[in-house]
């Protein structure tokens, strides 16, 4: 399973994660996906077969929606809990940590949404 960390996660994250061997990438470190529409940046997500990793959680929710009415699969959506992960360096150590776990057992199925507590 391959991330993209969308813009409200710090690249640090991603760094982390490719030094452990995962692939990863972080809208932050990527000048052509920064400022896009979170359907814009989901498309590419699929077009790069990543999971998206947000706190965005209505908005991919409503994007995974609209996938399934139209019979579509994706890449995946991981929704990175604010209260276990409040924005901010001091829970990058615990993000990296969850993110490795869940990139350990791989997707749980097509299409899947998880909540990352």
């Amino acid at each position: 399973m391959n991330l993209l960390l969308d813009e409200m996660l710090s690249a640090v994250i991603a760094e982390q994660l490719r030094i452990r061997d995962h692939d990863a990438a972080a809208v932050d470190e990527r000048a052509d996906l920064r400022g896009l529409a979170d359907i814009d940046l989901f498309e590419r997500a699929q077009v790069e077969e990543r999971a998206v990793v947000t706190y965005d959680r209505d908005d991919f929710l409503t994007l995974d929606r609209r996938y399934r009415d139209h019979g579509r699969d994706h890449h995946g959506i991981v929704i990175v809990n604010p209260r276990r992960f409040p924005q901010g360096a001091g829970t990058i150590g615990a993000l990296v940590a969850a993110l490795e776990a869940l990139l350990a057992t791989g997707p749980p199925y097509p299409s899947f949404v998880h909540w990352l507590h």
